[in-house]
């Protein structure tokens, strides 16, 4: 009997999880990764800001780039994060994503966006590189977690476990974002689901084609050396637009948008109609 008791207590033990069981499991999975993502990517965000310092001087210029970016992430946005829009003082035409959502413009592409569908572009395609994680999955660690750790997140109930390995983490992500650039792939990624994310909030889906040709031609010093071939690139975009059917269009409110654009960043009239 007591043999049998005791086989009872070991099968109980070791019996399948409930589906609630399993979907707390996930959840849990789910919050201590958005919350490693939100930590790795605020301090990244906060040594680009110390790198090339906040570009605070025009209130006018933050407010739009937020504009069009909240637009954007309510509409294509991951609904776990909240995202936040800024500008670095460089004048090197660049963008730049951080895990979580952490997203800046350098001073430097500002000025080169010729309308609104232009900015929207740029803003997309650094989204997509938050919702594709594509940092975030090439830095991440990747180990199998044990029944111990397993507990020990639950207990946690989401709480980031980086612990130490934080520092080396973010240092990481920065020298992709200063050094060595994304890659091709997750560029290529990244503009074919940016223009999507444009398309889908009513933008000209053709502008990030018509930014890339623009600055490509500019003084080569404001060009990052993490930027990856620009005629690969709109190549790529081409066959995407091409594929997808998409349109080179202009908008019905084009002139609202014109307006709107030149009074945030009177710097940057557009250079032609339509957007």
């Amino acid at each position: 009997m007591k043999i049998a008791l005791a086989t009872l207590l070991l099968l109980a033990g070791c019996a399948s999880p409930s589906r609630q069981e399993v979907e707390t499991d996930r959840r849990d999975d789910l919050r201590t990764e958005v919350n490693d993502e939100l930590n790795m990517g605020r301090e990244m965000a906060a040594k680009l800001l110390g790198h090339m310092g906040a570009y605070a001087d025009d209130a006018k210029a933050i407010e739009y780039v937020n504009l069009i970016g909240q637009s954007l992430v309510s509409k294509v946005g991951r609904a776990e994060l909240n995202y936040r829009f800024g500008l670095l003082n460089s004048q090197e035409i660049n963008a730049f994503a951080t895990p979580g959502g952490y997203i800046f413009l350098t001073r430097g592409l500002l000025q080169n966006v010729a309308d609104e569908s232009e900015l929207a572009a740029v803003l997309g395609h650094e989204i997509a590189h938050v919702n594709e994680k594509h940092m975030y999955n090439e830095i991440a660690p990747k180990r199998d977690v044990t029944a111990a750790e397993s507990v020990a997140r639950v207990m946690s109930r989401g709480k980031s476990d980086l612990g130490k390995s934080l520092s080396q983490l973010v240092n990481k992500g920065l020298k992709m974002l200063l050094e060595e650039g994304m890659g091709l792939e997750k560029e290529r990624a990244a503009d074919s689901a940016g223009i999507l994310y444009v398309e889908a909030s009513g933008y000209n889906p053709f502008a990030l084609v018509r930014f890339l040709k623009r600055i490509s031609t500019v003084d080569g010093r404001k060009i990052p050396k993490t930027a990856p071939s620009f005629p690969d690139r709109i190549a790529a975009l081409e066959k995407v637009l091409k594929d997808n059917g998409l349109a080179d269009r202009s908008l019905a409110d084009a002139q609202v948008l014109n307006e709107r654009f030149t009074s945030y960043l009177p710097q940057s009239a557009p250079t032609k109609k339509g957007t």
